[in-house]
């Protein structure tokens, strides 16, 4: 668990800036978060989330644009407001002590499929079923509400993944970057099935034999990264 933060300007805290503002930049630069949209945060302590503000352009992000709230959302240091999205990632960190960064953006073709309420369970590639795991569709909620936060919760347990039914994508991590990898493998997944499709043919479903193997060192990698 992590301990309790020992100032606004820690070296934990300004490692946590530093990655915020570089994932961001880079997943900008994918254009996964049109205009200002989308969230970045990390859990920095028991009690403290560093986020991005309200409004803030990720594409071009800096320190002055991030703020630290309580996990109720109340902002402790920082100009301007926490993201309006802030109840999803306090969710996600309450459920899953062992995240420490989350990530909500609109990758377009993963969007499109949460716009279409169509799922992306099928993952085509090992490396996204040992990497990325199983995607969840989450119903549609307004964003920015407990009723969406409420909706997330159900899958957290089994997922770090999800689509938010015409509202975008959410990955999570156990550091940010693992979150930004979930989220550039969730949109590479998207895309590859569009193409599959596009070309006429189904995607291609692993048999359960396969699908267990693939689990399982999924599992064992997860397993790993606790020790």
């Amino acid at each position: 668990m992590l301990k309790a933060s020992n100032g606004q300007n820690s070296p934990q805290i300004s490692a946590a800036r530093r990655s915020i503002i570089e994932v961001a930049r880079h997943l900008g630069a994918l254009h996964y978060h049109a205009a200002f949209a989308g969230n970045l945060s990390v859990r920095i302590s028991e009690d403290r989330i560093l986020c991005t503000r309200h409004g803030a352009d990720k594409s071009k992000l800096g320190a002055k644009d991030l703020v630290i709230c309580d996990m109720n959302g109340n902002k402790v240091s920082g100009e301007g407001s926490p993201t309006s999205e802030f109840n999803m990632h306090c969710m996600a960190y309450h459920e899953r002590p062992e995240i420490t960064g989350v990530i909500h953006a609109h990758p377009p073709t993963a969007t499109a499929f949460a716009a279409a309420s169509l799922n992306l369970n099928r993952l085509l590639l090992p490396e996204m079923v040992v990497l990325l795991g199983p995607v969840a569709l989450i119903p549609y909620a307004t964003p920015g509400t407990q009723a969406l936060a409420g909706q997330l919760k159900v899958h957290l347990q089994e997922h770090d993944a999800f689509l938010l039914e015409n509202h975008g994508a959410l990955t999570v991590g156990r550091d940010l970057r693992e979150a930004a990898m979930r989220m550039e493998l969730l949109e590479h997944n998207a895309r590859i099935t569009l193409a599959v499709r596009q070309l006429g043919r189904d995607p291609f479903v692993l048999s359960s034999a396969e699908m267990d193997t693939l689990m399982e060192i999924r599992e064992k990698i997860n397993r790993d990264k606790k020790r």
